[in-house]
């Protein structure tokens, strides 16, 4: 109405406005003010009314009977790998001699050992991080390349950065890790922790998502497996820096445009979603996006394929949790049901062997499996040196009878170290059809379930929360992988299944949900 009261001629503007005509200018301000008003409000609702996180997750659930094979456009299959070409490169060593550290003491504080070599060091980082474990073939004959990641569908959409200043025997600048060429490639050139920031070494990690390499198989609901796939290596990254002697400080909340202009990464087809601070860096260390960029390029690279497009609920969801969040979640008061105190987890076996020797195996045995094994890998999932928001997800798992536990699903109290039987019986067989009948799983001696309050997150943390449950919950779900490979049994990891079931099956209360699952037990031989 007051846009068509604007543009009427004035015969007929005096049968909406009568009186003096000299009053047509100051009317006309008023009615301009009252649409821009009308604008702003209007656009102020529709801006609160995103595209919310509960949407997105029930949006992309399984319903039995609905979820059909996707058909995949060959065409658009994305590269496996991101390698920057006309920028300086920095060969990384290989055949490194890795500090052996007991996984079980992997979260121990220890100092970088003296005439350390950090271009060593970071070689040796990089590899445990998001290196290549192995060289196989796949269905087609052609090369595929195992990492020491877990990824949902062998896609590997998460991607790796650091920002080096001060670093004897490297070049200041920002640079990203192509595991395929074990390299460096430098991005940006000079002091980009600002030139006054001081002599002593800084170094800064990120954690990116490439979208399209997960959605191209998987479509909208491959947010989740991004978000689990990059808390899987945010793990690694954590444990190859501990045991290297560098602090790696987790940080899930930052400025997402801020860092995808200082990583030169095209938003459209790429995300930053965890950043590390390590050695002289912590969240007061700023970054310096006006160091010059080696080409420019530069954000080209992002895109994985011709005609790589992510879903609209993808893009949707994405943008709905940039906002700005760090805040504590309180962890869960200790349980007033018995409980049953888990003892001091023993896992000897090497962190970095065990990273490099790590797989997805699901040709699960169904016998008996060492009890004590079991407890040990529980008891690893209640070590921890995390952000605050680690206490976003709760950890349980189901039994089996061939698990020398009691049968039924438990609750993991990270608090004091122990669990509570919550629902006694025999649930791996409800637990596989959840599961989108993967009949396999049955054959598990442990299903780890991961779930989260997401409507209370979301309230309490807004939007972002919801990467924080998903990436933690990848986060130990790779320590319960490396856990299991180090105590000579399989692991797989499950981000699909039907999930009305699943909270069912688990009898989780309205707005919580299940994020993830992996299964451990004995594997054939």
């Amino acid at each position: 109405m007051v846009i068509h009261i604007l543009l009427l001629n004035p015969i007929e503007k005096a049968r909406f406005c009568p009186g003096n005509s000299t009053n047509y200018p100051v009317l006309a301000i008023l009615l301009w003010y009252a649409m821009v008003r009308t604008f702003l409000t209007n656009w102020s609702t529709m801006a609160n009314k995103t595209y919310s996180i509960l949407d997105y997750h029930q949006d992309t659930e399984h319903v039995r009977g609905s979820v059909t094979g996707r058909t995949l456009n060959r065409d658009d299959a994305p590269m496996p790998f991101k390698i920057y070409r006309g920028v300086p490169t920095f060969h990384l060593a290989h055949d490194l001699a890795m500090p052996e550290v007991p996984l079980d003491k992997a979260l121990q504080k220890r100092s970088m050992p003296e005439k350390a070599s950090m271009p060593h060091i970071l070689a040796g980082i990089c590899n445990l991080t998001a290196g290549i474990s192995q060289v196989g073939k796949n269905s087609n004959h052609g090369l595929f390349h195992f990492r020491s990641v877990a990824s949902a569908g062998g896609l590997y959409p998460a991607e790796l950065y650091i920002a080096l200043q001060n670093v004897t025997g490297m070049n200041d600048g920002l640079y990203h890790y192509c595991a395929l060429e074990h390299t460096l490639s430098q991005l940006r050139s000079g002091y980009v922790f600002g030139a006054l920031s001081g002599t002593k070494p800084i170094i800064r990690f990120f954690l990116t998502s490439i979208h399209h390499r997960s959605a191209w198989k998987y479509g909208a609901r491959a947010y989740r497996y991004c978000l689990l796939d990059v808390g899987h290596m945010a793990e690694n990254l954590q444990l190859a820096a501990n045991i290297h002697g560098l602090p790696a400080k987790l940080d899930y909340d930052f400025n997402d445009a801020f860092l995808a202009r200082f990583l030169g990464i095209d938003e459209e087809f790429e995300g930053c979603i965890v950043q590390v601070h390590s050695l002289g860096c912590s969240t007061d260390t700023e970054l310096d996006e006006t160091v010059p960029v080696t080409n420019k390029e530069i954000p080209s690279f992002s895109r994985p394929a011709t005609t790589a497009i992510s879903p609209d609920a993808f893009k949707a969801i994405h943008t709905t949790t940039t906002t700005f969040a760090r805040c504590p979640v309180k962890a869960p008061p200790v349980p007033l049901e018995k409980t049953t105190p888990l003892p001091d987890p023993i896992v000897p076996a090497s962190t970095a062997g065990t990273i490099m020797a790590r797989r997805s195996r699901r040709n699960f045995a169904p016998r008996n499996a060492p009890p004590r094994d079991l407890v040990d890998i529980i008891g690893m999932a209640c070590k921890d040196i995390a952000p605050a928001c680690s206490d976003g997800i709760e950890i349980g798992f189901i039994a089996s009878e061939n698990s020398g536990l009691k049968p039924g699903y438990h609750r993991i109290n990270r608090t004091d170290c122990s669990t509570t039987l919550v629902k006694p019986g025999n649930f791996m067989a409800m637990s596989a059809r959840a599961c989108l009948d993967q009949g396999w799983l049955e054959n598990a001696a442990i299903h780890f379930t991961f779930t989260a309050n997401l409507d209370g997150l979301n309230q309490q943390c807004g939007p972002r929360a919801y990467r924080y449950a998903h990436i933690e919950a990848g986060r130990l779900g790779q320590r319960i992988y490396l856990c299991a490979t180090a105590k000579q049994m399989g692991a797989c990891g499950i981000g699909a299944f039907f999930d009305k079931e699943a909270r069912s099956l688990l009898s989780l209360p309205d707005g919580h949900a299940m994020l993830y699952l992996v299964a451990v037990g004995p594997i054939k031989k």
